[in-house]
This record gives C-alpha cells, structure tokens and sequence, in this order.
C-alpha cells in the first residue's frame, strides 16, 4: 500500500482540483446539474474547500444531467482527461462514473485489475418512489446487484477462490465468481441492466423526492427532491463550487452536527490505494511488474 504523505497531499490535491475545474467548466459550458455531495459539501461549508485530511472530491449529478454529461464525455472531453464508466471500462467494479486526470495512475485494489487516474467521483441522483420504505428495498435490491458487479470484477487467485467455501456468508459471491468465470462479460451487461431498470424506473422531472441508488449511507441517500432546487454556490479552494438549495437540511440529514470536528482518531483518508504515480500514466502491466518488485 502507498500512503499520501503529509508532503505528498498538497500535490494529490491540487490534482484533482483541476479536475474538478475541468468538470464544473463543462457543467457551466453546457447547462448541466450538478452538487457536491457528502465530505465535499461539507468541505465547501465548513473550510472553504477540502477537509483536511480527505483525499477525493464527490458530486452528484440529477440523472437527465447525469446522462447527458456522460454522452459528451464519450467524444469531447478536453485533452489530459478521461471518463471512467462500467459501460466503457472492463473490470470497472462501481455503477458510477470517475472523471480522470489520464496523465496519472491509480490503482486502488490489487485484485481489481482496473487503471484510473486520480478523480472525482460523479454519482447519479434519479427519482424516488413516493414511499420511503418501498425505495429502500430497491435501493437493497441495487446494492446486491452492485456487490455482485464488483465480485466479477475482483480477481482472486485459485486458492483464494477456493477459500470462499469454508464460510457460507461468501457462497454467493462464490457463485457468482463462478459463473463470470464462464460468461463475465455477459454477467457484466446483466447485472448493469438489471441496476439501470431499477434507477430509471421513476422519472426524475416528475418526482418529488431523489435517491442516490449508488450511495452508501443506506435510508439517507432517500430525500426531498425541494432540498436542491435552485443550487448555492460556495468558495471551494479557488473554485465556485454548487452546492444543494437547502443545504443545511442536506448535511443534517446525513450528518447531524456537520460543522463540529470529529475526534483526531477519525480525521484520515478511507481510501485504498495500493500504487499510484502523480506524474504520468503506468501501463497496468507494469504496474504489477513494480507491485511484484515491492513484495520480493
């Protein structure tokens, strides 16, 4: 594992402050929704930029703006970046998207074979059904469908496959494991299908409360659709950054007391990131050769 040092971190984030930049002047360039979301919300509020000890930014993205940032980005992304989507990248293991700087490497799990560059994640928000609890259990339903796409994606040695039967809370994934062994690229579309016939199954202009399917602060991610509305915008390291109408009922919602610190023992990265190179792209083979130099 590579640790983002204290000497490191001012590069780290500048890196994907840019990107950032880059993603909110296409936003602006085409009329297109977007909001920070969780730490980085409370980033913008609270420190005028990002906390300081996290390494990512998060937005998300009303789905009909969702969608259609995504088909710009199949053909007009500016030089030196990238858009990484289950549907473009093979192995991706997430059903949201990744804007990359392309001229950076970052690779978070070793079983996953899967190259970004450092990113901003960007996360859907479509439309709810009006009652909580029947959104909740499709947004569980959506939850053992991604957990599924990222077991297909994991890539375990046969000894680690195998160890997946002495417990039988891993049967499942070891089903699954199975049969991607045989179809995974067929799996792959499935199970894509079955989250994307779940997100669009309530239109987002005629809702009035939004999910985030993808999200993983459970009943949370289900809210009124009137907390965004008309976006504020906040001062983000530089940068003029959108932010939910009602913010504060935002952040309450999924934080309660958002504006005092947590303890120290709490304020540290919970990313992986078991190689990355701030200064140029690494091929995934050689990626490993260097992991394989490492270890011996």
């Amino acid at each position: 594992m590579q640790e983002v040092t204290k000497e490191l971190q001012p590069k780290w984030n500048a890196v994907i402050i840019d990107v950032f930049a880059a993603f909110i002047r296409i936003c602006e360039q085409y009329g297109l929704r977007y909001f920070c979301a969780g730490g980085t919300a409370i980033g913008a509020v609270r420190h005028q930029g990002m906390i300081p000890w996290d390494d990512d930014i998060d937005v998300f993205m009303p789905r009909p703006d969702y969608d259609r940032f995504l088909a710009l980005a199949a053909h007009s992304m500016p030089e030196g970046y990238e858009v990484m989507t289950p549907y473009n990248t093979k192995d991706y293991p997430m059903y949201f998207s990744k804007m990359c700087n392309a001229r950076t490497t970052l690779l978070e799990n070793e079983h996953i074979p899967c190259i970004f560059g450092l990113y901003i994640d960007i996360f859907p928000l479509d439309g709810a059904c009006d009652d909580i609890e029947t959104c909740y259990q499709k947004k569980c339903r959506f939850k053992r469908l991604m957990n599924k796409l990222e077991a297909i994606s994991t890539h375990n040695s046969f000894g680690e496959y195998v160890s997946l039967l002495k417990k039988r809370s891993e049967w499942g994934r070891f089903a699954v494991k199975t049969v991607a062994f045989f179809c995974r690229p067929w799996l792959r579309k499935w199970l894509l299908k079955q989250m994307d016939t779940i997100a669009y199954a309530n239109d987002y202009a005629q809702s009035s409360s939004v999910v985030t399917y993808s999200g993983v602060y459970h009943r949370q991610e289900i809210y009124p659709k009137a907390w965004l509305e008309t976006p504020q915008s906040f001062p983000f390291e530089g940068l003029m950054v959108s932010l939910p109408h009602d913010y504060d009922a935002y952040l309450r919602h999924f934080f309660g007391d958002y504006m005092t610190l947590p303890p120290v023992e709490k304020r540290a990265s919970h990313h992986q990131k078991v190689f990355f190179n701030l200064d140029k792209r690494i091929a995934l083979s050689d990626v490993k050769s260097l992991l394989k130099k490492t270890k011996s």
